[in-house]
């Protein structure tokens, strides 16, 4: 098909503002269903473990991890359109399964996290083809301007659904409302794939790069050495960087004991820092680079663990404490997921496109669901002492998860030796946004 380059300057506006639209109505879906308080307390009300609470926050990225490579092959078989809409379809299916599984009694933990799996099992499919689709009509020199303005408008859209949930949820929630809020949420996911299906025919994010198997697939992935070794390093910094949130409203409600509504609002404050992430992160690169962004953003997270390490005792104090810096760290998680998108553009290799970036995003993805799979094991299986102290200072378990992440975030400041953005060296396809 025609590069992004020769497509007509109405078409690329009308394809970026459907994917925008799509986005926030997908994305206020995803957020509710995995990566917020509403979930984690629904699995708690259900009678389900701090194991399972942790692990409904994990299942998705870990899906798309181990499943984009294998729905990368798919592409040149199905197409990337019938491949993005029969994952939506399926998806919106298994959430609508997931808020009626109160309904099912002592069933309903299962059916819970059954409808979660088939949820990101499905869901690994559209991300697949949303980056070679939207590769398609974004131009380079648009790439961190596009990307921040649509999760800075899908974030935005999903903090006001979490904070009017907030109002409604209360300090003790009953299961019917939390059932609700899910039953609405499954209605907005709903037009992803209205408003995805609206993106003009022209644009079909596919090329025809003769790859059939998850071999091949690796095989050509492999040899482009600067992605492998950015995705080395985002593989590991998302592993010790992206169990602190959840874990956090875990702390807040199980050791804190916040109740349920400050758990709701520290939830939107992450995603009010992230909408800031989103808004500033052009702003950010354009003043010192992606080299010294990708530090800043690495530097903030290891601090940001040690800093919630030592919160402690529960309390008004503690739970501002704690939202201010839940806040500061969802708002580098935002930027840097957008610079991180950008150079997964700039490091793949043009007429290979769909594998590279579902290679990448292997790695992004597993990185980031492995960590709070781990965190939800380490909670389950008791390996750490429930308290400790030293000399008058207390401390629980989850800050001694806190405690290792800081450490694990210093550990991987290792590979960024890796990145090309950090130290170039060698022949590579590289060009940098800033």
């Amino acid at each position: 098909m025609s590069g992004p380059q020769e497509i007509s300057l109405p078409l690329r506006r009308s394809a970026e503002l459907n994917a925008t639209l799509s986005s926030c109505c997908g994305f206020t879906g995803e957020v509710t269903l995995t990566d917020s308080a509403i979930i984690i307390l629904l699995a708690g009300a259900l009678g389900a473990s701090d194991t399972l609470s942790m692990l409904t926050t994990s299942l998705l990225p870990l899906f798309f991890g181990l499943l984009l490579l294998p729905n990368a092959t798919l592409i040149n078989r199905v197409g990337v359109r019938r491949l993005i809409n029969g994952a939506c379809g399926i998806s919106a299916a298994a959430y609508f399964c997931a808020a009626a599984s109160p309904f099912f009694g002592q069933g309903a933990k299962m059916v819970l996290l059954a409808s979660i799996v088939l949820f990101s099992l499905s869901l690994s499919g559209f991300i697949a083809g949303w980056f070679p689709l939207a590769d398609s009509f974004i131009t380079a020199d648009r790439r961190i301007v596009f990307f921040g303005r649509m999760r800075f408008c899908h974030q935005l859209t999903a903090l006001a659904f979490l904070t009017v949930s907030g109002l409604l949820v209360g300090k003790e929630s009953p299961i019917w409302k939390l059932q609700m809020l899910l039953f609405a949420a499954a209605v907005i996911y709903v037009g992803r794939l209205v408003f995805i299906s609206r993106i003009p025919s022209v644009f079909s994010g596919l090329e025809a790069n003769g790859v059939t198997s998850l071999r091949a697939a690796l095989s050509r992935a492999l040899r482009n050495k600067p992605l492998v070794g950015f995705s080395l390093y985002i593989f590991v910094l998302n592993f010790a960087a992206y169990g602190t949130v959840p874990l956090t409203l875990l702390y807040l409600k199980k050791s804190l004991n916040a109740p349920d509504n400050v758990v709701v609002f520290v939830s939107a404050l992450a995603l009010g820092g992230m909408l800031a992430g989103y808004y500033r992160v052009g702003r950010i690169v354009a003043c010192i680079g992606v080299k010294k962004s990708l530090l800043l953003f690495h530097a903030t997270f290891a601090l940001a663990n040690l800093a919630i390490f030592f919160v402690g005792g529960g309390g008004m104090a503690a739970y501002v404490l704690i939202g201010i810096i839940v806040m500061t760290y969802s708002f580098m998680i935002a930027a840097a997921s957008v610079v991180v998108a950008g150079e997964m553009m700039a490091l793949s290799k043009a007429g290979d496109k769909v594998v590279s970036m579902a290679f990448f995003g292997t790695f992004y993805y597993g990185g980031f669901g492995f960590s709070r799979l781990m965190t939800s094991l380490s909670l389950g299986s008791g390996i750490f002492a429930s308290d400790w102290r030293v000399g008058s200072s207390s401390f629980s378990h989850y800050q001694t998860l806190f405690l290792l992440f800081a450490l694990a975030i210093l550990f991987a400041a290792v590979f960024l030796l890796f990145v090309p953005a950090v130290f170039p060296k060698g022949e590579f396809n590289y060009r940098p946004e800033t």
